[in-house]
């Protein structure tokens, strides 16, 4: 080859290389761009899925939700259910069924396999002294510890088999969050009968937290009641815009009663008890990116927002 070809040969290859690693460059861009606006969607859906699984069993009359801003609401959870298999100790302590029954029903079970902690509240279905279901209540009683004991709730055939002898039985050991309620007249009402349904919730927060990097997340948080405060912040996802004066908050709440008026946050005891839909919105945005094709490729953050909307079920 003469020095000419060479030198052409060279300008060519150097044409072609810079070619390819424009595209190269350009895709990388891309898929980057869309790699972020795929990820801040994705962490918008999570947010508008997580919320309304816990939203929606909520009774706001029977003051489930505790406490409600703009980016934040405090509530009571359920963590555990069953029923009532027997009463012990001076109506101090109530029996539930095993966890894992041989005929396969299930008559009690914790939320994620852990028994609920001290200090949670736990409400039994009281049936009165009186026909009809005018004077029933949910009895409101704290959870002191829970026992295991195989001894317990051995007649009943209502609630297992001669296969499920020597099951632990769950003993809750109970103190009145009314010591001297003279409705009920002690720890457990004297009118809750075998059978009665119990449910266990403790209180909970979700909220726009802002971290250390400074970016806002969805944080959940359980209640310490020996502390009279908040645990630390469990993030679920984000991160979002921050909670601004100036702006709407990245994750925001909307409350409304069943006529759609639209309650204030920070309502008090009586306000809270006529929520009946809760609007959910969560905004979000990337870093800045260049994704060709998308808004003819400017170099801009990516703004995006979902929202869901959440019905109580347990209004009467």
């Amino acid at each position: 080859m003469t020095l000419i070809e060479i030198m052409i040969s060279l300008v060519l290859v150097g044409i072609i290389s810079g070619v390819i690693m424009r595209v190269i460059v350009r895709q990388q861009r891309f898929y980057n761009g869309v790699n972020q606006i795929m990820g801040q969607r994705g962490q918008l859906r999570q947010a508008t899925s997580v919320l309304p699984i816990d939203l929606r069993s909520l009774s706001s009359v029977g003051n489930d939700i505790l406490a409600v801003t703009d980016s934040s609401i405090d509530f009571r959870v359920n963590v555990g259910s069953g029923v009532v298999c027997a009463k012990l100790v001076g109506g101090k302590e109530v029996v539930l069924p095993p966890l894992a029954l041989d005929n396969g029903q299930t008559l009690t079970t914790w939320f994620g396999g852990s028994a609920p902690p001290s200090g949670s509240t736990v409400w039994i279905y009281n049936d009165s002294s009186k026909a009809g279901n005018e004077e029933d209540i949910w009895q409101k009683l704290t959870l002191k510890d829970v026992h295991l004991d195989s001894s317990k709730c051995l007649t009943s055939v209502a609630f297992g088999s001669a296969a499920d002898l020597g099951k632990n039985r769950i003993t809750l050991e109970l103190t009145s969050t009314e010591p001297n309620d003279p409705v009920t007249g002690g720890p457990v009402s004297q009118y809750i009968r075998i059978g009665a349904p119990v449910r266990i919730t403790k209180r909970v927060r979700y909220a726009l937290v802002k971290r250390a990097d400074g970016k806002s997340y969805l944080g959940f948080a359980d209640y310490d009641k020996d502390a009279a405060d908040f645990k630390d912040f469990d993030l679920v996802s984000g991160p979002y815009d921050p909670r601004t004066s100036t702006s709407a908050t990245g994750l925001g709440f909307r409350y409304y009663d069943v006529d759609g008026v639209e309650i204030a946050p920070n309502a008090d005891d009586a306000n809270r008890a006529r929520i009946a839909r809760i609007d959910l919105i969560a905004r979000a945005r990337t870093g800045v990116v260049r994704a060709a094709g998308i808004q003819n490729g400017i170099a801009r953050q990516y703004q995006d927002s979902l929202a869901a909307t959440v019905m109580l079920r347990n209004r009467r």
